[in-house]
Parts: structure tokens; C-alpha cells; sequence
């Protein structure tokens, strides 16, 4: 059994594949496999998996039909044989130095490894909490809900842990994290230093095209307070709401633009937060913005 699985779920990534594999094939860090899990491309990305597994030994391949990015990860964490799994992106690359110095940062007293990309780290802190790693996954601060440059324990993952409605298309990697950072109990580990991930952006990336609705992220909230167990919601509740207050200032711009303030001011999503605001006893000073207060105050007229 290898060390680590690298797990890549690859649709139509033809141009950028390559790349992504060569990075990782430099690692100075040796004991690990990849598995490429192919989500039904047509645009010949199935065959160049086919052609990099016969180069070397290490990479594994699994074609499937297309199910979207999580069903492919499920299907990764499946074929996978090592003891732990880490996630990367087929269009982004690592630095050569990255899994080396996430694997150092095991041990048997943690479930979980977080590394950092670019400039976005907790700076003096290498250990956390279960309970402020979840809070901190809520708020996404830090860029600490993506999916990637991070290690699992491959025991932490169930049948449940990577499956999401096919309409989630933004932010099934926090919920993924959610349901990882709950099924452990153990302090989570940071990787400090030099960032561990690369983020490659070009057109293609579904946040340069993915506009945020009120009707998405009450679907979206749904879905995350299923990934909570219920005993947990009241204590998390808070960082919750600070989390679909941070999300309603992006949707309450949009709609001062679309001209739809209005039918957002009487959305199922507003209402609900409303609600739980008032159930909470949520005041303005932890979180502060004058004018999405004033927009909530008239919502709930």
C-alpha cells in the first residue's frame, strides 16, 4: 500500500493535463499513486490518461460516465490504496516540495493535513481544533474550504462523504470538508512555509462564469446543514449566519444591478436567514455593514 493517493478528476482538461501530471510526477516526495477517474471528456482526454498510465506505473485510470466533479472524486477515493488521499485539480499543478512537506506533518493523532496555496495562511498557528477548523470552514476564511492541498486520511471517507445534487455546482468541496471534519475528531494539522498548491486560472474555471442567486444558496444552505449533524447546528449556527450574510452582499449587488431587489427581499433564502437571526439573537456588531442591515430591516417588515 502506497503512502498517498492522488485523486484527479479530469473532464475535457485536454490542453492542461499534462502539465498537472508533470508537476506531480516531480515530487521529491516518492511513495504515492495517482488516480485519474476520466468523467466522461469528449474532447480526448480520456486517451491521453490512457497514454500518461502507460509511461508510468503510478498512474491509474478509471473511465466513467459523466456525474459531475464529486461523483469523480468518489470514484478516485474508491480505486485509491493509500493511506492517505489528496485532491488536485487536472488544470492545476503542486510545487516539488509539496507532498514531501504535507506528509511530514502526519502523524497518528490527526485525520487531517492542511496545506495553504499562494499568500492566503494562518500565520504562527500549525494545529487546530476540530471545532474552530469546522467554524473556519463555514466562514471560508483563508481559502481553508477548497478541496485541494490538503491530505485525508482515507478512512474518514463513506459513501456519503462526496455525495451531492447534481445542482450544487459551486462549493461541494466545502461540504465535502464539512463531512471530513466531522467524521474526526482529532486536532487538524497546518502546513506553514511556502504555499503546498498551485491555482492555475484561465476562462474555463466555473467561478469565471458562476453567478451566486438567492435561490442557489438556500439550496446550497440546505445541503450544509445536512453535512452538520443535527446535535451540532444550534453551536454552529452563528458562523453559519455570518456565512450567508458574507454570500447576501454579493447576491444584494447583483440584484441592485438586475434591478431585483425586490424579489429578493422576499426570497425563501432571506427569510430563512431572517429567521434564524432573530431565533440567535444575532446582533449587528458581529457583522458590521450598515447597509445589509438596513436591507434586512425592510425585508422583515
Amino acid at each position: 500500500m502506497v503512502k498517498v493517493s492522488i485523486v484527479i478528476p479530469v473532464y475535457n482538461r485536454k490542453n492542461f493535463l499534462t502539465v498537472c501530471i508533470k508537476s506531480l510526477l516531480a515530487q521529491s516526495f516518492e511513495d504515492f499513486e495517482i488516480c485519474l477517474v476520466d468523467d466522461g471528456s469528449t474532447d480526448g482526454t480520456g486517451l491521453l490518461c490512457d497514454e500518461l498510465a502507460e509511461k508510468d506505473t503510478r498512474i491509474r485510470v478509471l473511465h466513467v460516465q459523466n456525474g459531475g466533479a464529486a461523483y469523480a472524486r468518489q470514484k478516485g477515493v474508491e480505486l485509491a490504496t493509500g493511506e492517505w488521499v489528496v485532491f488536485v485539480d487536472s488544470d492545476d499543478t503542486m510545487p516539488a516540495d509539496a507532498l514531501q512537506r504535507l506528509f511530514q506533518a502526519t502523524s497518528e493523532d490527526t485525520d487531517i493535513v492542511v496545506g495553504f496555496c499562494r499568500k492566503k495562511r494562518l500565520w504562527g498557528v500549525n494545529r487546530l481544533s476540530p471545532a474552530c477548523y469546522r467554524k473556519l470552514l463555514i466562514k471560508g476564511r483563508y481559502n481553508i474550504s477548497a478541496t485541494c492541498g490538503k491530505l485525508f486520511r482515507r478512512t474518514l471517507f463513506d459513501e456519503y462523504t462526496l455525495r451531492t445534487p447534481r445542482e450544487i455546482v459551486m462549493g461541494e468541496d466545502m461540504l465535502m470538508n464539512l463531512r471530513l471534519a466531522f467524521a474526526s475528531s482529532k486536532p487538524v494539522r497546518l502546513v506553514g512555509g511556502n504555499s503546498v498548491y498551485n491555482y492555475i486560472q484561465h476562462g474555463g474555471n466555473i467561478t469565471h462564469v458562476f453567478k451566486l442567486t438567492a435561490d442557489y444558496e438556500y439550496v446550497f444552505h440546505k445541503e450544509r446543514l445536512l453535512s452538520i449533524p443535527e446535535e451540532e447546528h444550534a453551536r454552529y449556527m452563528p458562523v453559519m449566519i455570518y456565512r450567508r450574510l458574507r454570500m447576501l452582499r454579493r447576491i444584494l449587488r447583483c440584484a441592485q444591478k438586475d434591478n431585483t431587489v425586490e424579489e429578493l427581499r422576499t426570497s425563501a433564502f432571506v427569510k430563512e436567514l431572517l429567521a434564524d437571526i432573530h431565533a440567535t439573537r444575532y446582533t449587528f456588531w458581529r457583522y458590521p455593514h450598515w447597509r445589509l442591515w438596513q436591507f434586512l430591516a425592510s425585508a422583515g417588515k
